[in-house]
């Protein structure tokens, strides 16, 4: 993969797993808290 890139192996293990993996990482916790706090309102307006 790195040679239909043009770049070295470790210039894709850098961006791979310092840039995306992370950001990819951080995106999906983000939206698991967003939707988390929507569960649990909806879960305060049926109980009242």
């Amino acid at each position: 993969m790195s040679n239909m890139l043009g770049i070295t192996y470790q210039q894709l293990n850098v961006v791979l797993f310092v840039i995306v993996h992370p950001s990819i990482t951080l995106i999906l916790f983000l939206k698991f808290r967003k939707y988390k706090r929507l569960w649990t309102e909806q879960q305060n307006i049926k109980n009242t």
